[in-house]
């Protein structure tokens, strides 16, 4: 898989995907002075970038990630397939339009997406 599909939205080859993330835990410091952690889990955490996406793409995307609603991607896993999650989604500014072949392009677009569950 060389894209990510964002909310059934297929996007274009990124330019960039980093697929991280962090631990999850509760941390408490018991009587004693000795720090103990419970860990909850692994919450996933993408990032990408595109040189340019279609303008008519775009108008698809910033709704669906400006709703505020978790939304479901799909994307590739350092295991070589496949991975789904719900996620929280923000997309950064815009950068230059122009036309390639008459139709209208946004350049440098990235998101970054925080999973909503931990595994």
């Amino acid at each position: 898989m060389d894209h990510i599909v964002i909310g059934g939205i297929a996007m274009p080859r990124t330019k960039t995907l980093e697929v991280g993330g962090y631990y999850e835990s509760k941390e408490a410091v018991m009587a004693s002075g000795k720090t103990v952690r419970d860990v909850l889990g692994w919450r996933v955490e993408l990032t990408a970038s595109w040189e340019w996406v279609p303008a008519g793409l775009l108008t698809q995307l910033v709704p669906l990630v400006r709703g505020g609603s978790f939304v479901q991607i799909e994307y590739p896993d350092a295991t070589g397939s496949t991975a789904a999650g719900t996620f929280a989604v923000e997309i950064g500014s815009q950068k230059i339009f122009k036309f390639v072949d008459d139709v209208p392009m946004w350049y440098n677009v990235e998101l970054t997406a925080t999973a909503q569950e931990v595994v």
